[in-house]
């Protein structure tokens, strides 16, 4: 049995073998189910929704619900007029409606709170005449329990998944639930990695076995449960577990190599030392103790950015893991090759949006502009900083991380000593532009526009106005003017210099 931390195992455990799952239901009913803030926000709004439905709550929000931990996507089971219902959901509580397949009666909205927290709500039909049919054709007995939405303390477990998820096992709910969708081969990874359990062998069987039948899955469906897996925690495990058993190449076209399981490692142990309150004795060893040192101070800032969306639906944290995965870069004298990014048969396998690949790209970018910058000097000039971010932009700050995470992952430790300090100094400049003095390093305010150099200056439209703008917020950023006039005599001076240069 694994160790767990909620207070659904001492309950679990010290039930009578002969009580009802009613009974046991019971007995966590008061400490887990009563517990709101277990739930998202627009919980309760949904199932007033949904009372005439006669629905149920499935899948992993049971599981979460009984492991006493926050749930934060939510799926519903209905006997019928699925689609009507998701409808109404949408309807009254401002979502947007998805229909996902007509034919199983399948939908989802995407709600948000009062906070913009976005929130996943999966509806479908029964697969069968009732929910215990229902449960049976799932995939994995932890997430085929159900609870009645119109009696809070009616749990339906048909499979026992309360008793495997008290021991921390995955278990398949038969012989064929992976023939039947080898998605799910997947998905028991990641139930492992996140919980902390154990696959038993028999559904690693049918993981290896599923995994030649991949193919047959929609992209989207893979690419989906590939980011979930990369949300955390334990992403490294989960990784190496999907190369154990056969999957990894499947959706990756290669194998994981030992480098890239060694550069995940360390960027997993960054974010965890930045999302951790700060203890004395966190980091384990001289290289992590002088990370937290330098870069403790951006703790908030980090954990902050990290959770919110580089592009539609995918977090900072989900992109960071799939760069360092795609990314074409070898040691830190190789320019990495780009071009391989955009033949990737993986960014064309998981049907990539141009946004996510076009945010992947600036990423590897910046993490050999920020390896150039760190070989160079030891302390960056704020126009240095200035430049880096205005080609990469809020991915610079990817760059920073994963640029880190590969130099600590290829130098030798003999040199560490050496080398580590100054890669955490530029670290350091270009975090203290982007999160303490962008005003001044990063985003300067416009002091003159393009209406402005036309009345003052004479210049006429074109791409001269762009050029003179840009030059002044250089300046700006390296000389420090500050004021109208001061901008406008540097571009004078500018056009004059190009005049006698003619």
């Amino acid at each position: 049995m694994v160790e767990n931390q909620s207070r659904f195992y001492p309950l679990i455990i010290t039930a009578h073998p002969q009580e009802s799952l009613l009974s046991l239901f019971q007995l966590v009913q008061d400490e887990i189910m009563n517990e709101s803030a277990k739930f998202p926000p627009l919980y309760h709004q949904i199932v007033e929704v949904l009372k005439p439905s006669a629905a149920f709550l499935v899948g992993g929000a049971v599981r979460d619900l009984l492991l006493g931990k926050p749930i934060h996507d939510l799926d519903f089971a209905l006997p019928k007029d699925t689609i009507l219902f998701a409808k109404k959901v949408a309807d009254q509580l401002n979502g947007d409606y998805y229909l996902l397949d007509k034919e199983r009666q399948a939908a989802r909205v995407i709600l948000k709170d009062e906070q913009k927290v976005r929130l996943v709500v999966d509806f479908t039909t029964f697969q069968g005449k009732s929910i215990e049919e229902d449960l049976l054709t799932r995939d994995f007995t932890i997430t085929s329990m159900a609870m009645d939405i119109n009696q809070d303390h009616h749990l339906i477990d048909p499979c026992q998944g309360a008793r495997d998820l008290k021991d921390g096992l995955i278990r398949s709910t038969s012989d064929h639930a992976l023939r039947e969708d080898p998605l799910r081969g997947l998905r028991a990874v990641r139930m492992a990695a996140q919980l902390g359990f154990l696959i038993l062998p028999d559904t690693k069987d049918q993981i290896r076995k599923s995994g030649i039948d991949l193919s047959e899955v929609s992209p989207e469906r893979i690419r989906d449960e590939l980011f979930r897996t990369l949300e955390g925690p334990n992403q490294t495990a989960a990784l190496m577990a999907l190369q154990v058993l056969g999957i990894y190449p499947a959706v990756f076209s290669r194998e994981l190599t030992h480098h890239q399981q060694v550069v995940i490692r360390k960027l997993e142990a960054f974010w965890l030392l930045l999302m951790e309150e700060h203890k004395p004795d966190t980091a384990s060893n001289w290289a992590f103790g002088l990370f937290v040192h330098r870069l403790g101070r951006y703790r908030e800032e980090t954990q902050i950015y990290l959770k919110q969306e580089a592009v539609q639906g995918r977090s900072v944290y989900q992109l960071s893991f799939l760069n360092l995965l795609l990314q074409p870069l070898g040691k830190s004298d190789q320019e990495p090759d780009l071009s391989l990014l955009h033949s990737s048969s993986t960014l064309e396998f998981l049907h990539l949006s141009k946004q996510e690949t076009d945010r992947l790209e600036k990423g590897m970018r910046a993490v050999q502009t920020y390896r150039n910058l760190a070989d160079t000097r030891l302390s960056l000039h704020p126009i240095e900083v200035y430049r880096y971010f205005r080609e990469f932009g809020e991915a610079g700050v990817d760059g920073v991380f994963l640029a880190l995470a590969h130099f600590l992952a290829e130098e030798e430790k003999s040199s560490l000593q050496d080398s580590w300090p100054d890669q955490l100094d530029t670290a350091r400049h270009l975090l203290e532009g982007w999160w303490e003095k962008k005003k001044l390093w990063v985003d300067p305010p416009g002091l003159l526009n393009g209406n402005d150099l036309q009345e003052n200056l004479g210049i006429e439209p074109g791409p001269e106005i762009g050029f003179l703008l840009e030059q002044l917020r250089e300046a700006q950023v390296r000389d420090g003017i500050k004021a109208q006039d001061e901008a406008l005599d540097y571009l004078k001076k500018i056009i004059q210099a190009k005049d006698l240069s003619r």
